[in-house]
């Protein structure tokens, strides 16, 4: 049985864990990671600027100057200007 075994059965036991099972555990938990941050990648959604705008509450005119400023970066679909939910809820807990 493996820990991750051992942790879905909810049971009351005291584990001996090896360095080599704490190890695989590590690397699962991080496994586990990566392939939800990937998932989240594939679902990135784009917005205009206009719900930029209201969702951050500051004007286009902010948006442009931030673009310049290289805060956030839209990307360009031909001539119209969209950014990524990821990087505006990224300025919104303020990690912009």
């Amino acid at each position: 049985m493996n820990i991750n075994e051992l942790i879905n059965t909810d049971a009351n036991i005291s584990v001996v864990v090896s360095v080599a099972d704490l190890k695989e555990f590590a690397l699962n938990v991080v496994a586990e990671a990566m392939a939800a941050k990937e998932a989240e990648k594939k679902e990135e959604k784009y917005l205009t600027p206009d719900d930029v705008a209201d969702m951050v509450g500051v004007s286009k005119n902010t948006l442009w100057r931030w673009e310049k400023e290289k805060y956030l970066i839209p990307i360009k679909v031909g001539r119209k200007s969209r950014y990524k939910l990821s990087d505006v809820k990224s300025i919104l807990e303020g990690r912009g």
